[in-house]
């Protein structure tokens, strides 16, 4: 029915607002790291929720340091994980 349609493993515990983007950094990355990044992000958002001590606050600090983890991930490997590559900068150019 829907032909670009694709099933993605949410993480146990996270918030509802941010499901959306959570998909598709999970998207950037391969099938078989999907799983492995969901279960970290998890970890993540609940350790950071219980650390919080005040009440009103928990889900934010959790979402902001899940999100955060999360979004430097894919950037840092996301494409590096794919295949992608380029040239190292030169420290000095050649004479």
């Amino acid at each position: 029915m829907y032909p670009d349609y694709v099933q993605i493993e949410m993480p146990a515990r996270y918030s509802l607002a941010d499901a959306a983007w959570i998909q598709g950094q999970l998207l950037l990355l391969p099938p078989s790291l999907r799983r492995k990044i969901a279960q970290r992000y998890s970890e993540v958002y609940e350790v950071e929720f219980d650390a919080e001590p005040v009440s009103f606050r928990q889900e934010n600090r959790a979402r902001h340091e899940a999100n955060t983890r999360l979004r430097q991930f894919v950037r840092a490997h996301g494409r590096a994980i794919q295949g992608y590559t380029s040239e190292p900068p030169l420290i000095y150019a050649p004479k």
